[in-house]
């Protein structure tokens, strides 16, 4: 998720799913990188069988990578690099 605006992130697809909202959603393929502007987040949770997914939030110049797709509960890996 980000609060910066689908265009500010060139060669990633990027959507703001209405006019309301004040998030846009970062979908990013296997082997792409965020450069982040700020703010950008992705949320923790735990999936109904008892899996759990680590958050992160990103700041100005930090890189997120995503490493691999595809794992067990439709889980991504990332690779965090801190500016």
């Amino acid at each position: 998720m980000t609060p910066h605006g689908v265009d500010d992130y060139p060669g990633l697809l990027v959507v703001r799913p209405g006019p309301g909202w004040d998030m846009a959603v970062i979908v990013p393929n296997e082997g792409d990188t965020i450069v982040a502007r700020g703010g950008e987040l992705n949320y923790s949770y735990d999936t109904v069988d008892g899996a759990h997914a680590q958050g992160f939030r990103l700041r100005s110049g930090d890189r997120a990578t995503l490493v691999r797709a595809g794992l067990p509960h439709a889980f991504v890996e990332w690779r965090i690099e801190r500016a």
